[in-house]
């Protein structure tokens, strides 16, 4: 089954390249995978998944497909990136 208390999700933001705009991202990982990369600075992959077009939004949801890719050490983020719904109108 799953156990949610092992895992965790952060909301952040990043500098777009061109060092103007703050894009949000939603992170989900497992605890134990993070603590490697917080506690010890060991490299861990990472899938990284956006789209941005027309107004569409990519949620933040659970979805239990990601737990395969979480329970074999892979960080989960998406990138909510311009195009998309997600900050509004202006960010579209």
């Amino acid at each position: 089954g799953y156990d949610k208390d092992l895992y965790g999700t952060n909301r952040l933001h990043v500098l777009s390249r061109d060092g103007n705009t703050q894009i949000p991202i939603s992170v989900v990982y497992r605890k134990d995978t993070m603590e490697k990369v917080e506690e010890a600075g060991q490299p861990v992959p990472v899938h990284l998944y956006g789209y941005g077009s027309y107004g569409s939004s990519i949620e933040a949801d659970f979805s239990s497909s990601r737990l395969p890719l979480l329970n074999r050490g892979i960080i989960y983020v998406i990138a909510h990136v311009r195009g998309g719904g997600e900050l509004g109108r202006a960010w579209y």
